[in-house]
């Protein structure tokens, strides 16, 4: 495919009609992406508050499916949040996350290490694969989309573009984090 080529009448239509039946699905993704990269880019700074509730042993307490109790520390979005709890190895951080459910609620542990920041780096890292395969997910639907509502119509450039723009989203919150780890550069 060309992609110097202009999209045509019905390709820019297509477009129009997919970014409105998608929009909720646009919008959670990129509130996603910004969730990450605001954990990305507060990570010294979660990561400091993490370890001064744990010095403090603040927080309510919190038990995992597992039976495991930990004390919640700082919550990272409205279901994850960084807990900690004292063992014989020393204090250990982990990542919980708490799903409401018709049953009851789901709290379960994603990561831990006696490491905040490394927790931390670990959800983040994990939450970007998570992100990669929504983009691709939002992908296939939109293709899917077009091919019921276009059919025998080439709408390969409109799919790809929102691919692009997904990967955008990724990218450039990634990239942005990623010089903000390097430390700081004078």
């Amino acid at each position: 495919m060309n992609y110097h080529e202009r999209p045509t009448a019905l390709q820019e239509q297509a477009y129009t009609e997919a970014r409105q039946h998608f929009a909720e699905h646009l919008k959670q993704f990129r509130a996603n992406c910004d969730a990450i990269h605001n954990i990305e880019s507060n990570l010294p700074a979660t990561a400091n508050d993490a370890s001064r509730a744990a010095l403090q042993s603040s927080g309510r307490v919190i038990q995992t499916d597992d039976g495991t109790q930990w004390q919640h520390a700082v919550d990272l979005t409205k279901i994850t949040s960084v807990c900690h709890r004292h063992t014989s190895s020393g204090l250990e951080f982990a990542v919980v996350e708490c799903l409401p459910l018709k049953s009851g609620e789901m709290k379960d542990v994603l990561n831990s290490s006696h490491d905040a920041s490394e927790v931390l780096q670990i959800f983040a890292r994990d939450q970007r694969q998570v992100l990669n395969l929504w983009k691709n997910d939002v992908t296939a639907q939109i293709r899917e989309h077009l091919e019921e509502k276009y059919p025998h119509q080439d709408m390969n450039i409109v799919v790809e573009s929102f691919d692009i723009k997904l990967a955008r989203d990724i990218s450039r919150r990634e990239s942005v984090a990623q010089n903000q780890s390097h430390g700081v550069r004078i």
